[in-house]
Protein backbone atom coordinates (compact mmCIF):
# COMPACT_ATOMS: atom_id res chain seq x y z
CA UNK A 1 0.00 0.00 0.00
CA UNK A 2 1.34 3.22 -0.95
CA UNK A 3 2.78 5.39 2.05
CA UNK A 4 0.43 8.17 1.64
CA UNK A 5 -2.47 5.86 1.61
CA UNK A 6 -0.87 4.31 4.91
CA UNK A 7 -0.91 7.82 6.53
CA UNK A 8 -4.39 8.74 5.92
CA UNK A 9 -5.37 4.99 7.13
CA UNK A 10 -3.32 5.84 10.40
CA UNK A 11 -5.50 9.29 10.69
CA UNK A 12 -8.92 7.79 9.79
CA UNK A 13 -7.81 5.15 12.48
CA UNK A 14 -7.13 7.71 15.21
CA UNK A 15 -10.72 10.14 14.15
CA UNK A 16 -12.74 6.17 14.51
CA UNK A 17 -11.60 5.60 17.77
CA UNK A 18 -11.78 9.12 19.30
CA UNK A 19 -8.15 9.68 19.89
CA UNK A 20 -8.58 13.00 17.36
CA UNK A 21 -11.34 14.74 17.43
CA UNK A 22 -13.13 17.94 15.57
CA UNK A 23 -10.83 20.77 16.10
CA UNK A 24 -7.37 19.33 16.92
CA UNK A 25 -4.50 20.59 15.15
CA UNK A 26 -2.65 17.77 13.41
CA UNK A 27 1.10 17.23 13.57
CA UNK A 28 2.56 19.63 10.63
CA UNK A 29 3.67 18.09 7.13
CA UNK A 30 7.20 18.44 7.86
CA UNK A 31 7.14 16.92 11.61
CA UNK A 32 5.13 13.80 9.76
CA UNK A 33 7.79 13.65 7.10
CA UNK A 34 10.79 13.84 9.25
CA UNK A 35 9.02 11.01 11.87
CA UNK A 36 8.31 8.70 8.99
CA UNK A 37 11.35 9.86 7.35
CA UNK A 38 8.98 10.14 3.80
CA UNK A 39 9.19 13.20 1.34
CA UNK A 40 6.85 15.83 2.32
CA UNK A 41 5.03 15.79 -0.46
CA UNK A 42 3.68 12.23 0.79
CA UNK A 43 2.50 13.70 3.57
CA UNK A 44 0.92 16.30 2.19
CA UNK A 45 -0.94 14.11 -0.04
CA UNK A 46 -2.41 12.52 2.24
CA UNK A 47 -3.44 15.34 3.51
CA UNK A 48 -4.88 17.13 1.05
CA UNK A 49 -6.80 13.81 0.03
CA UNK A 50 -8.51 13.95 4.13
CA UNK A 51 -9.39 17.65 3.13
CA UNK A 52 -10.91 17.12 0.07
CA UNK A 53 -13.04 14.23 1.83
CA UNK A 54 -13.97 16.70 4.01
CA UNK A 55 -12.33 15.63 7.52
CA UNK A 56 -9.30 17.96 7.19
CA UNK A 57 -9.03 22.07 7.24
CA UNK A 58 -5.67 23.86 6.37
CA UNK A 59 -5.40 27.30 7.48
CA UNK A 60 -2.78 28.67 6.16
CA UNK A 61 -0.01 30.13 8.64
CA UNK A 62 -1.49 27.95 11.35
CA UNK A 63 -1.55 24.35 10.37
CA UNK A 64 -3.95 21.74 9.53
CA UNK A 65 -7.47 20.95 11.60
CA UNK A 66 -9.76 18.30 12.09
CA UNK A 67 -12.91 19.64 10.42
CA UNK A 68 -15.44 20.67 12.29
CA UNK A 69 -18.47 21.48 10.31
CA UNK A 70 -20.65 18.43 8.06
CA UNK A 71 -21.12 15.01 9.23
CA UNK A 72 -19.32 13.70 12.40
CA UNK A 73 -16.13 13.00 12.28
CA UNK A 74 -16.69 8.91 12.95
CA UNK A 75 -19.28 8.37 10.29
CA UNK A 76 -17.75 10.99 7.81
CA UNK A 77 -14.08 8.77 8.35
CA UNK A 78 -15.60 5.19 8.30
CA UNK A 79 -17.68 6.12 4.76
CA UNK A 80 -14.24 6.95 3.41
CA UNK A 81 -12.44 4.28 4.96
CA UNK A 82 -15.07 1.80 2.84
CA UNK A 83 -14.66 3.42 0.03
CA UNK A 84 -10.71 3.29 -0.07
CA UNK A 85 -11.28 -0.25 0.74
CA UNK A 86 -13.33 -0.91 -2.39
CA UNK A 87 -10.83 1.03 -4.81
CA UNK A 88 -8.21 -0.44 -3.85
CA UNK A 89 -10.05 -3.57 -4.46
CA UNK A 90 -10.86 -2.74 -7.38
CA UNK A 91 -7.71 -2.13 -8.40
CA UNK A 92 -6.07 -5.13 -7.31
CA UNK A 93 -8.70 -7.03 -8.94
CA UNK A 94 -8.39 -5.28 -12.28
CA UNK A 95 -4.63 -5.69 -12.21
CA UNK A 96 -5.27 -9.26 -11.94
CA UNK A 97 -7.79 -9.56 -14.39
CA UNK A 98 -10.99 -9.84 -13.02
CA UNK A 99 -14.22 -8.42 -13.86
CA UNK A 100 -15.61 -6.01 -11.27
CA UNK A 101 -19.17 -8.50 -11.39
CA UNK A 102 -16.51 -10.90 -10.81
CA UNK A 103 -15.37 -9.16 -7.76
CA UNK A 104 -18.69 -8.71 -6.24
CA UNK A 105 -19.88 -11.79 -6.55
CA UNK A 106 -16.57 -13.28 -4.61
CA UNK A 107 -17.16 -10.53 -2.29
CA UNK A 108 -20.91 -11.82 -2.04
CA UNK A 109 -19.64 -15.11 -1.48
CA UNK A 110 -17.23 -14.88 1.18
CA UNK A 111 -19.86 -12.64 3.18
CA UNK A 112 -22.42 -15.42 3.13
CA UNK A 113 -19.60 -17.91 4.28
CA UNK A 114 -18.36 -16.05 7.02
CA UNK A 115 -21.68 -15.69 8.51
CA UNK A 116 -22.03 -19.87 8.78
Amino acid sequence: MPVYLQIKEQVLHALSRGQIKAGDQLPTVREVAVQLTVNPNTVNRAYAELERDGLLTSRRGRGTFVSEGGKPADVSSQQVRLKDIARRALGESRAFGFSVDELIETVERVARQDKN
